[in-house]
């Protein structure tokens, strides 16, 4: 287990969507007059920055010298605080294209210097995304010349991920239930109507930047089967991709203990990142 302690200072910020939106954030970084490479972390579905061990993981980059950029998609339902998706209107009209909306607004604010300005070298900018973040990554990837490097963790490979039944029953219903207190309705027409933009195969062979996927063998939410599937599609002379055996899609999270699978996962990241940037 990683035990080595540095001190990191912790700089909250916020960003408006073009809907008006906020887009609420933290940087975690090393104090000094360098500026160093920035790592925006992209958080999952049904997560949220400070969810699990993405906090951890945003600690760990900034000890690593990075400095970490970890927000709240505006319509993942989170108002802070409390920590945890309390607002279901904004959930519900959450889609994939507005997701990128959202990270595409901190890119850009980061190479505009509306945050990090000193902090950040803007031209030495990674994307980390965790499943339906890491597929959002990709998309950003992709179409933006503002990344410098890609790191996948457990990335689905397709959006569409429900049986035509299912999609029966989500437009009869107009949503469809996730549990109790979750339900999502516009996100099918997203998929559907924007099927070009938001296909995760095409996109990760328009990838030009060194690009890490790591997954779990065991991952049962998102199979293993999905990484080689980006993997083939890409570059594979900028490509890397590492199995993790006997891992499953949340590392052995949510909670960081000293058996969590995350500190092989940061271990093998950070290595990679240093060597990338």
């Amino acid at each position: 287990m990683y035990s080595r302690r540095i001190a990191v200072n912790l700089v909250s910020f916020e960003l408006f969507n073009t809907s008006g939106e906020p887009i609420r954030g933290d940087m975690r970084f090393q104090s000094g007059r360098v500026a160093r490479p920035a790592v925006v972390i992209c958080h999952s579905f049904m997560a949220f920055k400070n969810w699990g061990w993405f906090p951890y993981v945003a600690e760990r980059l900034a000890q690593a010298g990075f400095v970490s950029v970890s927000f709240n998609f505006s319509r993942s339902g989170v108002n802070e605080p409390p920590d945890r998706i309390t607002d279901f209107d904004a959930f519900a009209s959450n889609t994939i294209s507005h997701e990128l909306e959202d990270l595409e607004v901190v890119l850009k604010a980061i190479v505009r210097g509306e945050i990090g300005k000193y902090l950040i070298d803007p031209g030495r900018i990674a994307l980390l995304g965790h499943s339906r973040g890491a597929a959002i990554a990709l998309l950003a990837a992709a179409g933006s010349e503002n990344v410098s490097v890609l790191v996948s963790w457990s990335s689905v490979a397709t959006f569409d991920r429900w049986t035509e039944h299912q999609k029966t029953q989500w437009r009869k219903a107009g949503f469809l239930p996730l549990s109790k207190d979750s339900a999502i309705s516009p996100l099918l027409n997203d998929i559907e109507g924007n099927r070009g933009t938001l296909d995760l195969v095409g996109a990760a062979a328009r990838v030009r930047v060194p690009w890490l996927i790591v997954h779990g063998s065991e991952d049962l939410i998102v199979r293993f089967s999905e990484a080689e599937q980006l993997f083939a599609a890409s570059d594979q002379s900028k490509t890397t991709l590492i199995p993790l055996k006997k891992v499953g899609h949340l590392y052995g999270g949510p909670e960081v203990t000293p058996d969590s699978a995350i500190h092989r996962v940061l271990d093998e990241t950070i290595q990679w990142l240093k060597r990338a940037m």
